[in-house]
């Protein structure tokens, strides 16, 4: 048999997009080192742990739009790195609190939403995670990186890029084209705030959508499957107030969500266990209209890709990344 030649890639960023690259590279042509600014995987898949408690602080369940997506829900459900998350959604708006039945089939990672990140990193040659990457350059056809404790990683054949589009162009060069696509695309921020208390508060709500006021998005954590039992709430405030909010005093938006809980709820006591305030800067893509293909720059071997490409949603990362690695597929194989 011939000798295959093995690509080194470097993908920076493992959030969905990243690990969907991993995930559809071929790997008998491929060897992928993943990088994050991270201690773990998941980007806006991640979740964390205060004392005895845990959340999901990004990206609240996986649902599909698309039969790609669907089947793949459906492929890592059978394996046991998803499972169902059987909820009925309330909605709160000028008219109240109410339910709000759907037939979405919503699906979280068990027992958190990075169990399937990490299960999709497995497939990688290495990686390196605290690791912020502040440097791309390419020498002789091959990509270097150096990080900002100044190491040096290389030499790689392939460079993907998968993160959000103001970070992704701190990595080019400004006279690249690429650049003022990624510049200029525009990203929303959220305040989240994740709690656990000692009372069970309105016991008949999981899920909220709200409309009115700070909030977007309110959560039962512990009613997700394989989470601990503890009542334990993730609250994410909307974007419009997330920007209005964005540098003000932690104790205010603290103070703030939590008096929305309560408007909401109707909860006269709430006696915290533990808490965590989180700021995404880049939590969602503004609307922009994404690109209609995946940036890359062939002649370069270089890749963006990313939600903020194809569609504001996990869905949208994990088919950015399937694409990319199509075209590095193509190319590889040509």
């Amino acid at each position: 048999m011939p000798n295959i030649a093995i690509q080194e890639v470097a993908v920076i960023g493992a959030g969905l997009a990243g690990l969907s690259v991993l995930q559809h590279l071929d790997p008998a042509t491929h060897r992928v080192t993943l990088f994050d600014k991270s201690r773990g995987t998941g980007g806006r898949l991640s979740s964390k742990k205060v004392g005895n408690s845990s959340w999901d602080m990004g990206a609240q369940y996986l649902r599909a739009h698309s039969p790609e997506f669907a089947g793949q829900l459906s492929t890592w459900h059978e394996l046991g790195w998803i499972a169902p998350w059987p909820v009925t959604p309330y909605v709160a708006d000028a008219n109240g609190l109410r339910p709000s039945p759907d037939n979405t089939r919503r699906y979280v990672g068990t027992p958190r939403m990075t169990a399937l990140s990490r299960k999709l990193s497995e497939q990688a040659g290495e990686f390196h995670a605290t690791t912020r990457i502040t440097k791309a350059s390419q020498q002789d056809g091959h990509w270097f990186l150096r990080s900002d404790d100044d190491r040096e990683f290389g030499p790689f054949a392939t460079l993907v890029i998968a993160l959000p589009p103001q970070q992704a162009a701190e990595l080019l060069p400004i006279n690249h084209p690429l650049y003022q696509m990624a510049a200029g695309h525009g990203m929303l921020p959220s305040w989240t705030l994740l709690f656990s208390c000692e009372e069970i508060i309105a016991p008949e709500i999981h899920a909220v959508y709200v409309h009115n006021g700070p909030l977007r998005w309110m959560a039962r954590n512990s009613s997700k499957p394989g989470r601990a039992p503890e009542q334990s709430w993730v609250l994410q405030a909307s974007a419009v107030w997330s920007q209005q909010h964005l540098d003000a005093p932690r104790p205010e938006i603290q103070s703030q969500l939590l008096e929305a809980f309560r408007s909401l709820t109707g909860a006269d006591k709430l006696t915290l266990t533990d808490t965590w305030l989180h700021r995404w800067l880049y939590a969602l893509p503004d609307g922009s209209s994404a690109p209609a293909q995946p940036l890359h720059d062939p002649a370069m071997k270089l890749y963006l890709c990313g939600d903020w490409c194809q569609g504001s949603s996990a869905e949208g990362a994990w088919l950015s990344g399937r694409s990319t690695a199509a075209l590095i597929n193509q190319q590889d194989n040509e």
